[in-house]
Formats: structure tokens, C-alpha cells, sequence
């Protein structure tokens, strides 16, 4: 007994419509994450201030991350804060 595979190959109007819907799918994907993640953000300023310290923030930062577009992931830029102010304090401890 023989098994043949069919490959459809997907070209034109059919690739762009695939194209199109892959797009939009990543866009929305993107945009729950980010809100998600907006939502966790602002629930981390009910902490106090040495709470925010020992995971390496500051009550600053949340407000520059949560400043940013609403499409946009403010998580990476809570990261991207956390992480300057963790090298500044290693590069002034070696000093």
C-alpha cells in the first residue's frame, strides 16, 4: 500500500489573505499581552516603596513604564529600568 501526501502551495490572493491573518493574530496576540502585563504594573503600585526596592524598581519607574503607548508592552520597559539601575549599582560597588 502506497501513502501520497498533498501539498498545497498557497500563492496570490490566498498568500496575502494568509499573510493578512497571521498579522492581525500577532497584533492582538500582542496587545492582550501588553494589557496584561499594564494590569500587573499597576497593581505593583500598591506596594510600598521597600517592596519595590527589593525587585529592583522604583515607584518612578512604574510611572515611565505605564507612560508608555498603550500598544506598546510596558513590562519591557520595566525591565529595560530595573536592569540600568541593577549595572549602576554593580559598576559602584567595584569602585
Amino acid at each position: 500500500m502506497t501513502t501520497t501526501t498533498r501539498m498545497i502551495e498557497v500563492t496570490g490572493f490566498t498568500r496575502t489573505i494568509a499573510t493578512f491573518a497571521s498579522q492581525a493574530a500577532n497584533f492582538v496576540r500582542q496587545v492582550i499581552v501588553a494589557r496584561r502585563n499594564r494590569k500587573t504594573i499597576m497593581s505593583l503600585g500598591e506596594w510600598n516603596d521597600e517592596m519595590l526596592h527589593d525587585i529592583g524598581v522604583t515607584r518612578a519607574d512604574l510611572h515611565s513604564a505605564i507612560g508608555t503607548s498603550l500598544l506598546d508592552d510596558p513590562s519591557e520597559r520595566l525591565g529595560a529600568l530595573a536592569d540600568v539601575r541593577s549595572r549602576v549599582r554593580a559598576a559602584r560597588s567595584i569602585i
